[in-house]
């Protein structure tokens, strides 16, 4: 699965494969992604949230997952923070 991750380490967005995980073995099995396998400091926010952000572009709508990580005592994510609001942790798209 390719996708962008938004990392605090960098200075800029890069672009990854995301693993994704198989439910069965059959022709009718579903993959689902694994952002865990993306996303750092698992021992600080073991969470990972997920929310859909729908982009209308005329009259084309894009729909996106985006998983992130936020907290406190990650590192400040300077390419996802604004001004006095400081984004805490790492993004994909």
């Amino acid at each position: 699965l390719r996708c962008r991750l938004y990392s605090a380490l960098w200075t800029r967005p890069c672009q990854v494969t995301m693993l994704t995980c198989c439910s069965g073995r059959s022709h009718t099995a579903q993959y689902f992604p694994v952002p865990e396998s993306l996303l750092e400091e698992a021992t600080v926010q073991p969470y990972v949230h997920n929310c859909f952000v729908n982009v209308c572009e005329g009259r084309h709508i894009h729909r996106f997952c985006i998983f992130f990580k936020r907290h406190l005592r990650l590192r400040a994510n300077m390419l996802l923070s604004t001004g006095d609001h400081k984004f805490r942790g790492d993004a994909v798209v």
